[in-house]
């Protein structure tokens, strides 16, 4: 009779062990993923503006001057350097999106120009930060943004990051190719050649 109580008891006590581990870990998973997700947010922010000044550095220097970045790490989310033409113009940004549940900027609605509207975009110097929403419920995508329109233009050497999203470690090379004096409009910005290894 003994023994059947101490089972009974040793059964018990495993099976509320499980439950209670089972509670904090479902608890505290997301508050993890909430605190990883805030932190990968900064050190990219971090990364960029350590970029900018690269680029300005080279752009103001003149025709010529050249650095490397080495390495570049983009750990988490998707980044880009967009270059493409549109109807407005040249996209000439270098832009990195994460989507996550955690809040790190008031959310603006499902677009840019939903944040342009209601004035929702933090500029940081030159860096433009704005969260927008998705289909899903509580799940956004938090935006960092440099935009180069007036700095120069960026001008992509190689094939990698071209149309795709960068994530992992790479070589960056920035270089100023100097005015194209055949561009139309005429100006006097300078080509800031990039070429990623």
């Amino acid at each position: 009779m003994k023994k059947g109580q101490i089972w009974t008891s040793a059964v018990l006590y495993i099976v509320l062990g499980v439950i209670a581990i089972s509670i904090v870990l479902s608890a505290g998973i997301p508050l993890i993923n909430k605190i990883k997700d805030k932190n990968t947010i900064i050190q990219t922010k971090e990364l960029l503006f350590d970029l900018d000044n690269v680029v300005r550095e080279v752009r103001d220097e003149g025709p010529g001057s050249r650095r490397v970045i080495q390495p570049f790490t983009i750990k988490d989310g998707k980044f880009f350097i967009n270059t493409t033409a549109n109807a407005a113009g040249i996209e000439n940004k270098i832009q990195w999106e994460l989507k996550t549940s955690t809040l790190f900027v008031e959310p603006c609605g499902k677009t840019k120009r939903d944040c342009e509207t209601n004035n929702l975009i933090i500029k940081e110097g030159s860096l433009n930060i704005y969260q927008t929403s998705t289909i899903i419920d509580n799940e956004y995508v938090v935006h960092l943004e440099l935009d180069y329109n007036n700095i120069g233009f960026l001008n992509m050497k190689s094939g990698l990051g071209k149309d795709s999203p960068l994530i992992g470690k790479f070589s960056f090379t920035i270089e100023n190719g100097g005015v194209d004096t055949s561009r139309v409009p005429v100006t006097n910005l300078p080509n800031l050649d990039i070429t990623i290894n």
